[in-house]
């Protein structure tokens, strides 16, 4: 004999449906634990991971701060014979740390001193590429592949890319300087008018530069 069902107050439908929600939670739970368990598992091995990482990076940072400070020591004391070993070794062993990639800056340099006109400037490339800090060093690397273009004696390509570094670098105490040797590097190259617009860009843009008077100069002796 069937009993006549019972009719459910709200609260006991709800009630009702908690416990089969949890009985089907429980049942999910004990169906997929493995996989639960080795998700778990594989957000600790990330976590501890990243945290190495983090660890591993500070020290590796600490270490070229340490390496770069000794390496400019000896750079800045005109020893170029050593601070390009040591600024090589920086950023062989540092490249992808901050001091790394100041060090490639630094062996640019040391490499432009030294002569080494090819490998400054490849230095100067790769130093650009990688950096996103302050933009005078950025400024003074641009400038440094036009001045290695300049000292193996390519004018108008030199002039092209110290043009270049002064409009990407407007806003640098660097800018007035870099037009002066795009108009100086433009003229040597023949290329008249195109030295004319540099040197009257510097006089326009930057009249209190120190270089404004050469430009003007300059640019009186451009006229016929």
């Amino acid at each position: 004999m069937l009993r006549p069902r019972k009719h459910l107050t709200k609260q006991e439908l709800k009630e009702d449906t908690l416990v089969t929600f949890y009985a089907k939670a429980l049942k999910w739970v004990e169906d997929y634990r493995m996989m639960l368990i080795g998700g778990a598992v594989a957000i600790i091995v990330i976590l501890l991971g990243a945290f190495f990482w983090y660890q591993a990076s500070g020290d590796a940072e600490k270490n070229a701060s340490v390496e770069l400070a000794k390496a400019t020591r000896a750079y800045e004391a005109a020893d170029i014979q050593n601070a390009i070993p040591l600024l090589s070794n920086l950023v062989k062993n540092y490249g992808r740390t901050t001091s790394g990639k100041l060090g490639r800056f630094y062996l640019a340099n040391a490499f432009f001193q030294n002569k080494d006109y090819d490998n400054a400037r490849d230095n100067f490339e790769k130093f650009v590429s990688s950096f996103s800090g302050d933009e005078h060093f950025l400024a003074a690397a641009q400038g440094g592949i036009a001045a290695c273009l300049e000292q193996k004696g390519q004018q108008a390509a030199a002039a092209a890319a110290y043009e270049k570094a002064a409009d990407r670098y407007d806003e640098s105490v660097l800018a007035p300087h870099l037009l002066f040797k795009a108009g100086r590097c433009y003229a040597l190259a023949g290329e008249k008018a195109k030295a004319k617009a540099m040197y009257e860009s510097l006089v326009a843009k930057y009249p209190k530069a120190p270089e404004k008077d050469e430009a003007q100069i300059q640019l009186a002796m451009l006229e016929p």
